[in-house]
């Protein structure tokens, strides 16, 4: 009989799209909460670029800006969000830069059981 372990530590590196095409995003796996410890953004081009962060929630059907066009100077990187990120089954966290593969995110994960059912 095969066993799930009850956490399960994650990294996860995207290279970010724009707003028009399908962007990148992390979504809560089926049955697990998950915690985003850090949602790291680099920019690695010479220009100033912008990023936005969107939470989307499956279970308030509602989406949220956790961050707008934020600005993150040429060959820098910033950790957006100030604090852990809580996603329950099916929520989605979007982000999405100004410039095609201009930015990169790195996000740390803790997926963990989700026992609330």
């Amino acid at each position: 009989m095969a066993t799930v372990p009850l956490n399960l530590f994650k990294n996860l590196t995207i290279p970010l799209s724009t707003q028009d095409v399908t962007p990148a995003l992390y979504q809560a796996p089926f049955q697990r909460a998950s915690i985003i410890l850090t949602t790291q953004i680099a920019n690695i081009t010479d220009q100033h670029q912008t990023v936005t962060a969107i939470l989307s929630s499956a279970s308030l059907q509602t989406s949220v800006f956790l961050i707008s066009g934020f600005t993150i100077p040429a060959y820098d990187a910033a950790n957006i969000a100030m604090g852990k990120i809580v996603l329950t089954e099916g929520d989605k966290l979007v982000l999405y830069a100004n410039k095609l593969n201009a930015l990169h995110a790195t996000l740390a994960i803790l997926e963990t059981i989700n026992t609330e059912r």
